[in-house]
C-alpha cells in the first residue's frame, strides 16, 4: 500500500496510530505539528499530495493523461507540488494547510484555513477537485484513489464539526463511499484494522451484499482524530479517563454485548491503556453511527433504535432478493390483479347503463308533472288577467272631470283633485315586466297618458293666467303708492288665500309632470319678483329721502374725532364749552333727530296700521311709524327697515314652501287621504332646517330670483348712511347681528346668506372707520402745541356713550367684541399721543411741569368724564389714567416745592440719608452736616422770604391750570402743595430735634404762619 499510493499520507495512516512507515508524514510531522501537547498546538490527522493550476508556465509541470479506447491526450500546465494537511488543534478546531516543502526535508506552511472559509466543493474528474475558500483553487492529486479517500475524510470532518455544509457540486456521497470500501478491500488489510470494520448503511453503500460484509465508512482517520480530541481534553481536565470508563457500559449496548467483548479483546490484544481502549471504542461506535458525543443520552438511544431498525429492513430486503420463490409470489399476485380489475370495468358498465334507465324515467315523470303545472298556470293567468284589466279601468266620468270640469271653484278642485289621485295611482302601479309588455295593457296606459298630460297643460295654463292677472292688479294699484309719512311694504294676502287652494294639484303636477312643475315655479317667482322689486325699490327711496336726517357737513358730529363739531365749540369760547359739557349723559336729548327705537311697535302683534284712507291694512303688511316731517337716524331708519324686509321675505318663502310643497316628503295620495294643515298665522313663525338639502338649494335659488333687488337696496342705504355719518355702520351693524340672531337654526338659508354678507360690509366699514379715527389722533398729537384737555380726550367720552347707546345692553354679540376691540386701539394711541403730546409742549416756561400739567388734566378728564357715564367695559382703562393722574400730580407737586425749598430739601435729604447709617448724636459731628451749617441754610428761609416764593409760586400753579374744562384741578393742586410744605416743615423740625438738640437751632418760621400764609393766599383769590 505504501508503495502503491505513496503520492499521500492516506493509506499509510490506515495501518493504525503507531504505523511509521510513511516518511512524508514523519516529516510533516516533526517540522510542523511536533509540538501536540502544548495549548496552542495542533495534531495532523492527514494528508495529500496535490498540485495546482496555474495559467502561467512559471515553475509547472507537464502531466499528460489519456482517454479510455484510445482517445486524444491533454496535458496540463501544474505548479510544484504542494501538501494539503489536515490537522486538529486542542480545543477540538479543525485546519487545513497547504505546505511547500522548500528543501529535501524541510516544509513551510504557505496557508491556513478552517474549515467554516470553505464555500463549495466541486468534484471536476477523477483526479482534479475545485475549493473555492476566499477564492478558488484548482488542486489535482496523483492518482483517483487518493482524491476519493481524501474527499470522503474532508466530508466526514465538516459534517461532525459544521452545523451547515458548503456547497456540494458534482459529489455523489453513495459512490464515493462505495468506491472508498471497494479500495479498501482490494488492498491487504493488516490484523491490526480487523477491529475496526463495520457494515456499510443501505443509504450509503452500494447493494445489499455490501450490509453484510466487513466494508465500512469508519476509517483510521476517524480513530486518529477521535483519539487526538481525547487526549487534548484529558490534558486539560484529568478527571476524564474515569468519565470515559464510566460512559463504556452504556455506549456499547452492556458489558455483556459481543461487540463489546470483541473490541475489548482487540484493544487488549493492542496492548493498550484500559481508559484508552474505553475511549478508543466509544469514539468508534460514535463515528461509525454518525453521531455527536455531546448529544444527551435520550437522543443516543433513540438513534441507536432507528439505525438498529434501518438494518433489520436492509436484512428483510436483502432475504427477499434472495429467494427465487418470491417471483413466481409475485406473478400469481399480477394475474390475480388484473383478473379483479376486468370485473370492476364489467361492473361500471352495468352501473352506467343502470343510470341511464334511471334518467330516462325521471324525465318521463318531470315531463308529466310540468304539464299539469302548466294546464294550472294558464287557469291563473286567465284569472289574473282578468283583473289586471278591472283593475287598470278607469271610469269614463273621471277622464271627463280631467276634461271639463272647472278650476276656478272650490268644488271643482276637489273633484279634479280624486280624479287626478286615480288616474295617478293606475299610471304610477308597478307592474312586471312581462305584463307592462303586454300590447292591452300598454295601450291602456298610453290613453291615460295623453288624458294626463292633456290636463297637465290645462292647469299649467290656468295658473300661469291667474298669476300674471294677480300681480298687474297690485301694479296698477293707486292705494299702494308711498309718500311722505306713509311708508308701507304691502303684504299679499288675496294672493296667498287664492292660490293655496291648488297645491294639491301643484304637487300632482310635481310627480307627473317635474317639467310643467318647474316652468309653473318660475312663473310664480318671475311675476312676485316684479311686483317686489317695484315696491322695495319705492319703500327705500321715500325712507331715504324724506325721513333719514343728514348733518350739513360729513361727519359732523361730536362724536367722530376728525369732525368739525368739537372745533366750533372750541371757537364759541370757554362758555360754549361748559355748556358742552355740562351734562354729557343727556347727549341724545340735545340732538332733535335721534329717537329710541319703533322697531317692537313695527312687530308688536297688536299694533294697528292704518292705510292712507283710514282702513286697517292686512297683518301681512308693514309700516314705520314716523310723522310727515320726522327724521330718523341712519341706523334706525336701517334698523327698521331691515326688520320689515326681512319678516315680508321669510313670510314668502314659507308660503312659496307650502305651495310647491317644497320641504315635506308627500304623495298625492297621501295629500287626499290626510290634507296637510295650512295657516295664515303659521306663515310668520321660525321653521326649522330642512333636512333634504335639495329641497333647501332650490328654495334658496328661488328666493333669490324674487328678492333679487332686496341685498342692494340695503347695501345703498347702508353706504350712504356711512357716507353722512360713519359711526352709523356700528347701529347698522347691531341691528344686522340683532336679525341674524331672530333667524338662527332657521330654513331662511337665503336671509341668512344675504345677511351674512351684509354683515361682513360693514364690518369692513367699522373697521375703515376705526383706522380713520387712530389716523386722526396721530394727526392731532402732532398739530396741537398748547395746554388743557387735548381734543380726542374730549372727544372719547361721548364717543364711547354712543357706542354704548347703541349696543342697549347687548353683551352676547359679536359688535360688542368689535367696539371693545375699537376701544383697545383708540384708547392706547390717545394714551400715547398724550404722552407724546406733554413732552413736546412749549407752552410752559418750565418744561418739565408742563409735561405733568398736560398729563394731569388729560388724564383727570379722561377718568371723571368716562366715570360718570358708567362705561364698564373702560373700567381698566380708568384706573390706568387716575393711577397716571395721581402720579404726575404727585410729582408736580414735589418739583413746585423743590422749586421753593431747594436748600432746605438738599440739606435734609443729606441728614436723613446719615441718620440711616449713624447715630443721630453724630450726625451735628460731620463736617458738611455740622451745627454751624443747619443754622446757616435755616436761616436762608425767613417767613418773608417763604410768604414772598408761596405767592408766586400760586401764580404760576393758577397760570399752568387755567383750563376753563379743568377749573377744579387748581385747587386739588394747591391742596397737594400745602400738604407738601405742611409735611416737609414737620420733616425738618422733626430732624433738627433729633440730630441737633443742643444747638439751639429752629425753623425761622412756624407751622402756624405757614398755615396763616396759605389763608391769606386762599381769601385773595376767592
Amino acid at each position: 500500500m505504501a508503495t502503491g499510493r505513496s503520492g499521500g499520507g492516506l493509506t499509510t495512516s490506515m495501518a493504525g496510530p503507531k504505523s511509521k512507515e510513511d516518511p512524508v508524514r514523519q516529516q510533516l510531522i516533526q517540522e510542523l505539528f511536533s509540538d501536540s501537547s502544548s495549548t496552542n498546538g495542533e495534531t495532523m490527522l492527514t494528508y495529500v499530495k496535490i498540485y495546482e493550476e496555474e495559467r502561467s508556465a512559471k515553475e509547472t509541470k507537464i502531466i499528460t493523461t489519456g482517454k479510455k479506447g484510445g482517445g486524444a491526450e491533454r496535458t496540463k500546465m501544474l505548479s510544484k507540488p504542494r501538501y494539503l494537511c489536515m490537522t486538529v488543534k486542542a480545543n477540538g478546531k479543525v485546519r487545513l494547510h497547504k505546505v511547500k516543502k522548500t528543501s529535501a526535508t524541510s516544509y513551510h506552511i504557505g496557508r491556513t484555513w478552517h474549515l467554516d472559509e470553505i464555500k463549495s466543493i466541486e468534484n471536476v474528474d477523477a483526479r482534479r477537485l475545485t475549493v473555492i475558500i476566499n477564492r478558488p483553487y484548482a488542486w489535482v492529486t496523483d492518482t483517483a484513489e487518493l482524491k476519493t479517500d481524501f474527499l470522503m475524510m474532508l466530508l466526514k470532518v465538516l459534517r461532525s464539526n459544521l452545523k451547515r455544509l458548503p456547497t456540494l457540486i458534482n459529489i455523489d456521497e453513495p459512490a464515493i463511499a462505495t468506491q472508498f470500501n471497494m479500495a479498501r478491500e482490494a488492498a491487504p488489510t493488516p490484523a491490526s484494522r480487523s477491529h475496526r470494520t463495520a457494515p456499510i448503511p443501505d443509504g450509503l453503500g452500494g447493494g445489499g451484499s455490501n450490509a453484510a460484509s466487513s466494508g465500512s465508512f469508519v476509517q483510521d482517520f476517524e480513530h486518529r482524530l477521535s483519539i487526538q480530541t481525547e487526549r487534548m481534553k484529558r490534558s486539560a481536565a484529568p478527571s476524564t479517563s474515569s468519565l470515559g470508563s464510566a460512559i463504556i457500559p452504556g455506549m456499547a449496548g452492556g458489558a455483556n454485548s459481543p461487540r463489546s467483548e470483541r473490541n475489548g479483546a482487540k484493544f487488549m490484544e493492542d496492548n493498550e491503556p484500559l481508559d484508552e481502549i474505553a475511549l478508543m471504542n466509544l469514539e468508534e461506535l460514535l463515528y461509525d453511527m454518525d453521531l455527536a458525543s455531546s448529544e444527551d443520552g435520550g437522543a443516543l438511544e433513540t438513534r441507536l433504535m432507528n439505525e438498529l431498525k434501518s438494518l433489520e429492513m436492509a436484512n428483510v430486503y436483502s432475504i427477499i432478493e434472495s429467494d427465487d420463490r418470491i417471483k413466481d409470489v409475485m406473478s400469481e399476485l399480477d394475474k390475480g390483479i388484473e383478473e379483479l380489475d376486468d370485473m370492476d370495468n364489467w361492473l361500471s358498465l352495468y352501473r352506467q347503463e343502470l343510470d341511464s334507465m334511471g334518467d330516462d324515467i325521471r324525465q318521463i315523470e318531470s315531463q308529466n308533472r310540468g304539464l299539469q303545472v302548466q294546464t294550472s298556470n294558464q287557469a291563473s293567468l286567465l284569472r289574473e288577467l282578468e283583473n289586471l284589466l278591472i283593475s287598470i279601468s278607469i271610469p269614463d266620468r273621471v277622464l271627463e272631470t280631467l276634461k271639463k270640469e272647472t278650476l276656478d271653484r272650490e268644488s271643482g278642485i276637489h273633484k279634479i283633485e280624486d280624479a287626478v289621485a286615480e288616474v295617478q295611482d293606475v299610471l304610477l302601479a308597478k307592474y312586471d315586466e312581462d305584463v307592462a309588455g303586454m300590447s292591452a295593457v300598454r295601450g291602456r296606459m298610453e290613453h291615460y297618458g295623453f288624458h294626463c298630460s292633456n290636463f297637465a297643460g290645462r292647469f299649467a295654463d290656468f295658473m300661469k293666467n291667474k298669476i300674471q292677472a294677480h300681480v298687474d292688479q297690485y301694479l296698477n294699484d293707486k292705494q299702494r303708492t308711498l309718500s311722505k309719512g306713509y311708508i308701507v311694504l304691502f303684504g299679499y294676502e288675496p294672493i296667498e288665500k287664492f292660490f293655496i287652494a291648488y297645491r294639491g294639484l301643484i304637487l300632482w303636477l310635481r310627480e307627473m309632470d317635474a317639467r310643467r312643475f318647474t316652468e309653473l315655479q318660475m312663473i310664480y317667482v318671475n311675476n312676485l319678483n316684479r311686483l317686489f322689486r317695484k315696491e322695495l325699490k319705492e319703500f327705500f327711496n321715500v325712507l331715504s329721502v324724506h325721513h333719514i336726517t343728514r348733518l350739513e357737513k360729513p361727519d359732523d358730529s361730536g362724536f367722530v374725532f376728525g369732525s368739525t363739531y368739537h372745533g366750533g365749540l372750541i371757537a364759541r369760547g370757554g362758555s360754549a364749552l361748559r355748556e358742552s359739557l355740562s351734562s354729557p349723559s343727556d347727549l341724545s336729548g340735545r340732538i332733535p333727530w335721534r329717537r329710541r327705537s319703533t322697531r317692537e311697535d313695527v312687530s308688536a302683534p297688536n299694533s294697528v296700521n292704518l292705510s292712507r284712507n283710514g282702513t286697517r291694512l292686512n297683518d301681512s303688511s308693514h309700516k314705520i311709524d314716523v310723522g310727515p316731517e320726522e327724521k330718523l337716524a341712519v341706523d334706525e331708519a336701517f334698523s327698521q327697515a331691515l326688520s320689515i324686509v326681512t319678516a315680508v321675505a321669510a313670510r314668502e318663502q314659507n308660503y312659496m314652501s307650502d305651495l310647491f310643497t317644497m320641504t315635506k316628503m308627500m304623495s298625492m295620495r297621501m295629500f287626499i287621504d290626510e290634507p296637510p294643515p295650512f295657516s295664515m298665522q303659521d306663515l310668520d313663525a321660525k321653521r326649522k332646517p330642512v333636512l333634504d338639502l335639495k329641497s333647501s338649494k332650490r328654495l334658496a335659488q328661488l328666493m333669490g330670483i324674487m328678492f333679487d333687488g332686496l341685498s342692494v337696496e340695503l347695501n345703498n342705504l347702508a353706504e350712504n348712511g356711512v357716507k353722512n355719518e360713519s359711526v352709523q355702520c356700528v347701529g347698522m351693524l347691531i341691528s344686522v347681528e340683532r336679525v341674524q340672531k331672530d333667524f338662527a337654526d332657521s330654513d331662511q338659508s337665503f336671509l341668512t346668506t344675504m345677511l351674512t354678507q351684509l354683515h361682513t360690509k360693514l364690518v369692513g366699514m367699522f373697521e375703515k372707520y376705526v383706522e380713520e379715527q387712530l389716523k386722526f389722533i396721530e394727526e392731532a398729537r402732532h398739530k396741537t402745541k398748547r395746554r388743557g384737555v387735548l381734543p380726542f380726550m374730549r372727544i372719547f367720552p361721548r364717543f364711547a356713550e354712543r357706542m354704548e347707546g347703541l349696543l342697549d345692553g347687548n353683551s352676547d354679540i359679536e359688535a360688542r367684541k368689535m367696539i371693545t376691540a375699537a376701544y383697545d386701539k383708540l384708547v392706547r394711541m390717545m394714551f400715547e399721543s398724550t404722552e407724546a403730546v406733554a413732552k413736546e409742549t412749549v407752552d410752559f416756561d418750565d418744561k418739565e411741569q408742563g409735561s405733568h400739567v398736560v398729563n394731569i388734566e388729560n388724564m383727570h378728564h379722561f377718568y371723571s368724564e368716562l366715570r360718570q357715564r358708567k362705561i364698564s367695559n373702560l373700567e381698566n382703562y380708568m384706573k390706568y389714567a387716575k393711577s397716571s393722574y395721581e402720579s404726575h400730580l404727585e410729582t408736580y407737586v414735589r418739583g413746585a416745592v423743590r422749586r421753593s425749598l431747594s436748600k432746605l430739601l438738599d440739606f435734609f435729604d443729606g441728614v436723613e440719608g446719615l441718620v440711616k447709617t449713624k447715630a443721630s448724636e453724630d450726625v451735628a459731628f460731620h463736617l458738611t452736616y455740622n451745627k454751624q451749617a443747619v443754622k446757616k441754610v435755616v436761616a436762608l428761609y425767613p417767613a418773608s422770604v417763604v410768604r414772598k416764593d408761596l405767592a408766586q409760586m400760586y401764580k404760576k400753579v393758577d397760570k399752568h391750570f387755567s383750563s376753563e374744562e379743568e377749573e377744579g384741578l387748581l385747587q386739588v393742586a394747591w391742596r397737594g402743595i400745602q400738604e407738601e410744605f405742611i409735611r416737609q416743615h414737620e420733616r425738618f423740625s422733626r430732624l433738627i430735634r433729633e440730630c441737633y438738640p443742643d444747638a439751639g437751632v429752629q425753623m425761622e418760621f412756624s407751622m402756624q404762619e405757614l398755615l396763616g400764609f396759605f389763608s391769606e393766599i386762599a381769601k385773595s383769590h376767592h
